[in-house]
């Protein structure tokens, strides 16, 4: 598992052990602790930690919860990416649809589109990756290459879906009216067309 290595007034350092390793990403603990405590001493609630549940293989993200309700934030996106979740991948990518990325911060809107043979993991796979994919007014919040800003502030919603067949006239004519209904151009929006 670990070693604490050092404590501080508001964190821990630790280095990871070989022993146990096999349980990273796998082992889910349950702890009776429910105080208010802004900063817990892990030391003094470490004994009452219990195994709830080991997973089979290592958690890479919750299950796609159907296409009618997905609401991510940016971290929950990149580890869906980053693990290349087969669920979510394959729903994702054969489809064309509309979706909608809010800045939680300013709350300001952006209204993208998935079409021609891009399905929707495409897109979000390049957000995932560059946080703004492509977006002018989305690559003017991101000032430094760690994404922080993303991590942060970013949520991805999918607000309509359409089978690959459809048109890309009609996607873009439904981008449109998104953009038109969630008030996303101008100065409170951040789509610039």
């Amino acid at each position: 598992m670990f070693e604490v290595t050092a404590r501080h007034s508001d964190s821990y350092e630790v280095t990871l052990l070989k022993k146990g390793a096999c349980f990273t990403g796998r082992l889910k603990i349950h702890s009776p602790y429910r105080g208010r405590t802004t900063r817990v001493n892990f030391e003094n609630h470490y004994g009452l930690f219990k195994v709830h549940e080991i997973l089979r293989e290592p958690y890479s993200g919750r299950r796609l919860p159907g296409y009618d309700d997905i609401d991510l934030s940016f971290e929950e996106l990149e580890a869906l990416v980053r693990n290349d979740r087969p669920d979510w991948k394959g729903a994702l990518e054969n489809i064309k649809g509309i979706y909608l990325i809010s800045d939680t911060l300013t709350g300001k809107r952006y209204v993208g589109s998935a079409y021609s043979d891009q399905g929707i993991w495409s897109r979000w796979y390049n957000y995932a990756f560059s946080g703004h994919g492509g977006n002018v007014e989305l690559r003017a919040l991101i000032l430094n290459p760690t994404l922080d800003y993303c991590r942060a502030n970013f949520r991805f919603a999918l607000l309509e879906h359409r089978s690959s067949r459809t048109a890309d006239e009609f996607i873009l004519s439904r981008e449109a009216f998104w953009k038109r209904i969630l008030l996303t151009r101008g100065e409170q929006g951040l789509n610039r067309n």
